[in-house]
């Protein structure tokens, strides 16, 4: 995990800096920095406006589900924190994850998805204790930095496992570029069919995730690759492996 370095990172080995301390060092070094996230590739905002031009605005069914009015909006400087936060173990209101959701798609008049990550603990009350902390913040998501969590995946992973993880990462790959020809030849024919429709309805899940990280990086080296098979298995070990993969301190 050595090729994921945070932006201004330069803590010593050994050196022991409280987590806020650290945040708040980085956001001072991000705000005189070039360093951002790229949120949405141009790519797959001009797919987005064009499907958008042809569709027209969303139905009143839709936009009716987005019960927040007054919606953050989230900076690239804001998105780039929050990444960083993440990464180290910080802890991430909900108001911050949905205001991230919203950003990743900046020509949706409304968000449905974000509403209900944001109002999560109005819907569901009988599950708030077991998935929200005391500051709104999701209790699943590691508490220390996650390059360790990926680096001791990679370490203890059977090879068989960090090779399935390889190919998913580069067949998934491949199909998102391939998504993107396909849907821009649906646009160009004036004829939208199954390639838009799939777009339709992964653009908010984590397939629309993939389709934007392979779009970021049109150049995809070895330690790109290995790291999106990381990601993938630390997803896989999330949801079946939990108990014999902490994402705790303790």
């Amino acid at each position: 995990m050595d090729t994921s370095p945070i932006p201004g990172e330069e803590v010593p080995t050994g050196t022991v800096i409280d987590l806020d301390d650290r945040l708040n060092e980085l956001s001072n070094t991000l705000a005189d920095s070039t360093h951002r996230v790229v949120l949405v590739p141009a790519r797959v905002r001009r797919i987005d406006d064009r499907i958008a031009r042809i569709l027209g605005n969303l139905p009143p069914e839709i936009t009716g589900l987005d019960r927040n009015d007054d919606p953050p909006r989230f900076t690239s400087q804001d998105a780039t924190l929050t990444a960083v936060t993440a990464t180290l173990g910080g802890s991430i209101p909900l108001q911050d994850i949905g205001a991230l959701m919203r950003a990743m798609s900046p020509g949706m008049t409304a968000h449905p998805f974000a509403s209900l990550v944001e109002t999560t603990h109005e819907d569901a009350p009988e599950l708030s204790d077991t998935v929200l902390g005391d500051d709104m913040s999701l209790k699943i998501l590691p508490d220390r930095d996650a390059r360790d969590l990926l680096t001791a995946l990679a370490d203890t992973m059977p090879l068989s496992d960090l090779a399935a993880g390889w190919r998913a990462a580069h067949e998934t790959r491949l199909w998102a570029l391939d998504l993107c020809r396909r849907v821009e030849a649906e646009l160009d024919a004036n004829d939208l069919g199954e390639a838009v429709t799939q777009w339709l309805r992964g653009r908010l899940l984590l397939s629309g995730l993939s389709v934007i990280d392979a779009v970021r990086d049109p150049v995809s080296p070895p330690t790109k690759t290995a790291f999106s098979a990381l990601m993938l298995l630390f997803q896989r070990a999330v949801r079946t492996d939990l108990p014999d993969f902490s994402l705790s301190r303790d």
